[in-house]
């Protein structure tokens, strides 16, 4: 580990989820030129702006080191599931071809998406994916919810897809 990984692994709840994104609690604007001087190109806040221990003008802020920046916040005493699916698919999205920094001043939330993007976007099996999310906290009902009620409009999703190649194969044949 370089110096500047050991200076970003500093930041509070940091974590690699893979070369293309990183997690953690809100970060400084120090902490902000750590994460451009990277090579990272676009940040997603999920927290809303009234959250404690936000930066001020962190728009700005981003958008001044030529970061990105996205912010789609998620209401932690009822998380929105379709706003958390929209998160998770902007990621899958953009690390594409970016190298993506998500982070609220809730890690807890963060877990919580992160948990669901390594299940149904990483195909981390169910183990890993709860050892993930247990090193960061125990889900309370709120957010068992919240990662039930994603997991279960994933898991439709996935099996709308396979019926439709499924159909597709059959009609294939069929002609």
């Amino acid at each position: 580990m370089d110096e500047l990984e050991t200076q970003l692994a500093q930041i509070p709840h940091f974590n690699c989820v893979h070369s293309h994104l990183f997690t953690s609690e809100q970060p400084s604007l120090a902490q902000l030129e750590l994460i451009k001087s990277y090579g990272v190109n676009s940040i997603i806040n999920v927290a809303l702006n009234d959250e404690e221990h936000q930066l001020e003008q962190q728009d700005r802020q981003c958008l001044e080191l030529g970061l990105q920046y996205i912010q789609l916040p998620l209401l932690w005493e009822n998380p929105s599931p379709e706003q958390g699916i929209l998160i998770l698919d902007l990621i899958d999205h953009l690390v594409q071809e970016h190298t993506l920094w998500l982070y609220s001043n809730r890690p807890q939330l963060v877990a919580c998406l992160m948990y669901v993007y390594r299940q149904f976007y990483m195909g981390t099996d169910l183990a890993t994916a709860h050892a993930h999310l247990h090193d960061i906290w125990e889900p309370d009902e709120t957010a068992t919810g919240f990662m039930h009620a994603m997991t279960l409009q994933l898991q439709g999703r996935k099996a709308t897809k396979e019926l439709q190649l499924s159909l597709m194969k059959t009609e294939h044949f069929s002609q």
